[in-house]
């Protein structure tokens, strides 16, 4: 059995009809990783120190679901959906006071839960959602219905590509970006170390991109 034959295919659509949403995926890790280097150039300071490493593990979580999502198995990323929804509302959290990076430091930062409700998250129905069908094993059917192959009746033993739903999942994916992205620029405009141009660019690329998404899921 090839077990790649699924993300075959996906990568073969990046480069046909899926390849606008590739851009725009590719675009945004550009993005993330010239906001990290901005961090790192300014390391000695530890908001930066702490803030790059949350834009980070963000960044890593939306490269799984990414990686996941070629192999058919976008239920699974959703797993990662939820920790990575943590990291942007985590550089919220210390955006909204600074101080509270020595919570990082000291290794007591609050739970994940309860930094969501200091933030005042809206975030709060996409965990359950999450919770109920991705996060953890149930036999709910919407967390099942992917399992099986109701043609045949049987188990579904791999994911197979679908155009649409793939489609669908990468500008998920976009729009997951763009809140860790924009949560990150708000950090860095914080202490001023932005700069006009990479801010232009960025909302070149989410406004164009959500419009995009908005044509493309409808």
């Amino acid at each position: 059995m090839n077990l790649w034959i699924t993300r075959d295919e996906s990568l073969n659509a990046l480069k046909s009809k899926l390849s606008i949403e590739a851009r725009y995926i590719e675009k945004g890790f550009t993005i993330i990783d010239a906001l990290l280097r901005i961090f790192e150039d300014n390391k000695n300071d530890n908001f930066c120190m702490v803030c790059s490493f949350a834009l980070l593990k963000g960044k890593n979580f939306c490269f799984s679901i990414y990686s996941l999502s070629l192999d058919g198995l976008a239920q699974e990323a959703g797993a990662l959906l939820r920790p990575a929804i943590e990291c942007f509302e985590l550089l919220d959290y210390f955006f909204a006071d600074p101080k509270r990076i020595q919570e990082a430091l000291e290794n007591k930062l609050l739970s994940a839960g309860n930094i969501a409700k200091k933030i005042n998250s809206k975030h709060k129905k996409i965990r359950e959602h999450l919770n109920s069908t991705a996060s953890h094993f149930s036999l709910n059917p919407m967390a099942c219905t992917h399992l099986i192959n109701w043609k045949k009746g049987s188990i579904r033993y791999y994911q197979e590509y679908n155009e649409n739903v793939l489609r669908k999942n990468l500008w998920i994916l976009f729009s997951i970006m763009v809140f860790l992205i924009d949560s990150a620029v708000r950090c860095l405009t914080f202490n001023e170390l932005i700069d006009g141009r990479l801010t232009k660019e960025i909302e070149e690329w989410k406004t164009s991109g959500l419009k995009l998404a908005k044509e493309k899921m409808l």
